[in-house]
């Protein structure tokens, strides 16, 4: 694998593996003996057996809106059966606390606030309230008069631990449709983040109808895809971080309105500091010098995944679009994450990380036994 220029505290603990959704709609086809290709089944049972080995396969917040745009449900449980059989639900950690660090990190890096470098969060964790917020969901057993102590009953512990496990599969899976009149009166409003995902096409859309009535040097370009990118996805929080630490960004670049250069070159710096920023900035670029690209709300997500996925795992499996506009800009050695552009080299990619997995020994995580299947069916809990 390449080597790497980032922290390698950076990296999860256990080796780990992040699959586009396009690799999981693939794997999940061949679960159900309908392979797209012929070598799909061998390259599942190579990700499962790499599974049950201790390698991780993470899944992210892309993951969850991306099942969730699925209208059938019959296809959205078995994409999500194969999944969390998988990856056993487990979950990068909410994009907002991994930005938090980098952004930290690299105010360290270039200005000298915090002091001190800044201690990265634990990047893999488990469930849908772990890559939305960074908090793990568990389930609570009440009686009358209030919760009562797991310890209280032998039995009670490994049922809230398969009753998590259950709960996990169906936040992937979603709602039934018969659940959809009881769920609205409750609040569920799906087509509020198709909103906001819709805005964020829109908003790279513009830029590059302005790009193509002015077009402009690929340096040009990548200065202003990045202020782009700090400025409409990550403002708030480098305001915020701003605040918190007392920092000046003007006075800490140096802004001098004679030698505009001068500070510009910091302040790029400063974001190329930022993994993720740095990643999507790069792939964004090569997006926008192809005048012909239609930009959709896949490839928001494809850009999304990638950024959050190459500093913390070691292998991305992503869009082989995005896997060779990455290849551009070296984000794969960069980070030291192995970038596959398919699913040829895969099983041989796992077998290494297999054996690695199978050194480093058990992770200590209560969570899915060894040989025990995930729970997906309520009868599993009896």
């Amino acid at each position: 694998m390449a080597d790497t220029a980032q922290p390698a505290s950076l990296k999860t603990t256990r080796p780990s593996v992040y699959l586009d959704q396009w690799v999981w709609v693939r794997l999940a086809s061949a679960a159900i003996g309908e392979p797209r290709e012929p070598t799909d089944p061998q390259v599942l049972a190579a990700v499962r057996q790499a599974s049950e080995a201790g390698v991780a396969f993470p899944l992210s917040m892309t993951h969850y809106h991306e099942t969730a745009r699925i209208t059938h449900p019959r296809q959205r449980a078995d994409l999500a059966r194969t999944m969390a059989s998988i990856s056993h639900c487990r979950t990068l950690c909410s994009g907002r606390i991994l930005l938090r660090h980098q952004f930290l990190d690299a105010m360290h890096l270039s200005f000298g606030r915090p002091a001190f470098r800044p201690s990265p969060p634990q990047p893999l964790g488990i469930g849908w309230g772990w890559a939305f917020a960074g908090t793990r969901l568990q389930p609570q057993l009440r009686g009358p008069t209030g919760p009562v102590d797991p310890a209280s009953m032998p039995w009670m512990p490994d049922f809230l631990r398969r009753a998590a496990q259950f709960t996990e599969y169906q936040l992937l899976a979603g709602p039934q449709d018969a659940d959809i009149p009881r769920l609205r009166q409750l609040g569920y409003r799906p087509e509020e983040v198709e909103k906001v995902s819709q805005s964020r096409v829109d908003w790279e859309m513009f830029f590059a109808d302005l790009l193509a009535g002015d077009p402009i040097s690929r340096p040009e370009l990548r200065v202003r895809v990045q202020a782009r990118e700090i400025i409409h996805e990550h403002y708030e929080l480098l305001r915020d971080l701003c605040a918190e630490y007392r920092l000046d960004l003007l006075r800490a670049t140096e802004a001098d309105p004679d030698r505009p250069k001068a500070s510009r070159r910091r302040i790029v710096a400063f974001a190329d500091h930022i993994p993720s920023v740095r990643i999507a900035v790069d792939v964004k670029v090569e997006l926008f010098r192809n005048a012909a690209r239609k930009w959709n709300r896949n490839t928001v997500h494809d850009i999304d995944a990638v950024s959050r996925a190459v500093p913390y795992c070691h292998v991305v499996v992503p869009d082989r679009e995005i896997a060779d506009l990455m290849g551009r800009s070296k984000a794969g050695p960069r980070n030291g994450t192995y970038v596959l552009r398919g699913l040829r080299d895969l099983p041989d990619v796992l077998a290494d990380l297999t054996m690695q997995a199978v050194q480093s020994g058990p992770d200590g995580e209560d969570w899915v036994r060894h040989g025990e299947d995930f729970c997906m069916d309520l009868a599993d809990l009896g």
